[in-house]
This record gives structure tokens, sequence and C-alpha cells, in this order.
């Protein structure tokens, strides 16, 4: 069995069980903050944005909130039965839904997105695949469109004294690839400006936010 179908298994049953580590609920501030700048870029015409690796939803249903179009996208079948049991409960309205995908092979046109949030995925990529993963993604934002990544920084940490010599690493099954504040400068540089960075997170969890916009 590849990385890949490993790493699939692994989302499978922290899916299942739910007892994952990450948020279910409620978006990221930064997020918030970016939609409203989105929200403005995008007037008079409602914003259609992606959520890409949506999990649960928190952030498709935050976006449908805020008015925006919104597809929320997962590569795990249990992640998006979630996603609509949580959307049923939270009494989700407006313009979302929810359909099973792969980021590597996105089924949508070019340029057909406002937006799109990567707030998990592009760090379980590998940095052999990034071109690849480069290749599916940009296409379907617009020019002008803007990106909101959210990447494990090089101060994350699975445990405490944890130690690392490289910027990856094969954790419980999983790839999980940590950034340092001028990769994003060196990866995204040529078709993205980076409007704002932050780095987020205390003690172990330590993530870059980030927005961009495409040229």
């Amino acid at each position: 069995m590849g990385l890949y179908q490993r790493q699939k298994k692994y989302f499978e049953k922290a899916y299942e069980t739910g007892r994952h580590g990450w948020p279910t609920v409620g978006p990221t501030p930064f997020v918030l903050r970016a939609l409203s700048r989105i929200r403005k870029a995008a007037a008079p015409a409602r914003g259609r944005i992606l959520d890409l690796g949506c999990g649960e939803g928190r952030h498709t249903l935050a976006c449908a909130r805020e008015g925006f179009h919104v597809v929320g996208l997962d590569y795990q079948p249990l992640a998006i039965r979630r996603a609509r049991t949580f959307a049923r409960r939270r009494k989700g309205r407006g313009g979302f839904r929810f359909m099973v995908g792969d980021a590597f092979r996105l089924p949508f046109p070019p340029n057909a997105f406002d937006a799109i949030i990567d707030y998990g995925c592009l760090h379980h990529v590998k940095i052999a695949d990034t071109r690849r993963y480069f290749k599916s993604v940009w296409p379907r934002l617009k020019p002008g469109g803007h990106l909101i990544l959210s990447c494990f920084s090089t101060r994350f940490k699975h445990h405490p004294g944890e130690k690392r010599r490289r910027n990856w690493l094969v954790h419980r099954g999983h790839y999980d690839r940590f950034f340092r504040k001028r990769d994003f400068k060196t990866l995204f540089g040529k078709q993205f400006d980076i409007l704002k960075m932050e780095e987020r997170g205390d003690g172990l969890y330590v993530f870059w936010d980030v927005l961009m916009r495409k040229k």
C-alpha cells in the first residue's frame, strides 16, 4: 500500500472516531477576516469559493453564512457525510454543497472560483507532488482570485521534545510537511501576491495562515 493510500486510511479512521484533534465547529478568525476582504472584491456578485479538504465543513458553512456560493470538497466520504450531518444540526443555510473529490483531479473548469480555501490539504502533499497539486488547484482560481491557506509551521510539534532534521515526516501513517515563512514566497511568489501572513498557535500546534491574490 502506497503512502497516500495509508494516509487515506488514517483519515478514514480519524473521522470514524471523531477524536482527531482538529476543530469541527467555528471558522478560524483569519478566515473570517479574509472573507470580509474577498466579499468586497467580489461585489456586487456573490463570489464562488472552493473549500478544499473541507473535513466536517466548518469553513464551508461559514462562507455560506457570509453570502458566498461554496463547494466543500474532501476525498474522505465519511468526512462529507459528517459535514452534511453537521450542516443539518446547525441548520446551515445558504448556497453550499458538499462533494467527494480529489485535490489532484478537481472536477471543475478553469477560473471557476473567486477564492479557494485550503486549511489542511497542502501540508499533507509530498514535496515531490507539489507541482502536481499546483497544476490541479491553481487553474481553478480566477485571475485576481484569493487563496486562503493554512499549513504546519516548522514550530509545529506532534509531542513535546519532537526533533526533526528535515521539513517533513511520516507520522502514524500520514505525511506531514512543515513550512518556514520564506517558503511561501518561494512556492507562490511567481503566481500570487502575498497579502497577509500570520503564524498562529502556541505550545505544540503552530500554523501559518496566509492570504494571497492570484496575479
